[in-house]
């Protein structure tokens, strides 16, 4: 029976679980329209296509993530740590729809490259924001792209974590330490430090070519050609001996799961 009085949410949620479940192919618009209790009609007025609908929702939380950063004064650091908590949270707040989305996208490819398209628009609000909020400067355009990029990249790993283990509780521990890792993030950028004391924000590290750390990202992958890269980014003035032991004890630890 078609689900007549369901919420547009839960409309989504099931229809997306749907295609998770009998396939994304084989499944067709008639029948996402009759789990959702919509005519076929009203699905593509609503949604135009099946996967316009897999990511209707990131629409309302975009424009929910742009008014938040319209704000007058909000710093840097405090939009985009309340940014990727908004973001975060959207997602915390449906965790059925996120996990059928998950499913969806690990057996679809053309779903994978949509949702990297999705991340660009997220970054791209943050970078309108940051080249109003931080201070003028020769490099703020560079300082805007990079840390929105290193800001949505940071929470998608995060999300990814969270949809490993999607309880309530892990995902408050995480919306936390997502919050210390974008302000930390700040920090290694100068954002948010005297300009007297900012210097050049941070050194990159490369790891030595014989590791091969496997990331999650199946699209950095697909557009390096191979296995990417591993970066550390080393605040500067921080003890060499010290990175390295951490950087060494966290390969070690990849390694082994």
């Amino acid at each position: 029976m078609g689900q007549a009085g369901l919420s547009p949410e839960d409309a989504v949620t099931r229809s997306i679980r749907v295609l998770a479940d009998e396939g994304y192919l084989e499944t067709t618009v008639e029948q996402l329209a009759h789990a959702a209790g919509i005519s076929r009609a009203t699905f593509f007025r609503k949604y135009g296509s099946k996967e316009d609908m897999v990511f209707a929702d990131h629409a309302a939380t975009l424009e929910r993530l742009d008014l938040l950063l319209q704000r007058p004064g909000l710093t840097p650091q405090a939009g985009l740590v309340e940014g990727a908590r908004l973001v975060f949270r959207h997602h915390l707040d449906h965790p059925e729809r996120a996990v059928a989305r998950h499913d969806l996208l690990q057996s679809v490819e053309s779903l994978r490259d949509r949702e990297i398209a999705m991340s660009s628009r997220y970054e791209r609000v943050f970078q309108a924001f940051l080249r109003r909020a931080l201070p003028g400067s020769a490099d703020r355009r560079v300082t805007a792209v990079a840390l929105a990029a290193s800001t949505v990249a940071v929470h998608n790993a995060f999300l990814r974590t969270w949809l490993r283990d999607p309880g309530p509780a892990s995902g408050e521990q995480l919306v936390a330490a997502l919050s210390e890792r974008v302000a930390w993030l700040c920090s290694a950028f100068g954002v948010g430090v005297s300009s007297t004391a900012r210097g050049f924000p941070a050194d990159v590290t490369f790891l030595p070519p014989e590791i091969s750390v496997e990331f999650d990202d199946d699209a950095a992958r697909r557009r390096s050609g191979g296995p990417s890269p591993v970066v550390v980014v080393v605040p500067q003035g921080a003890d060499p001996a010290v990175v390295a032991e951490r950087t060494a004890r966290s390969v070690y630890e990849a390694l082994k799961s």
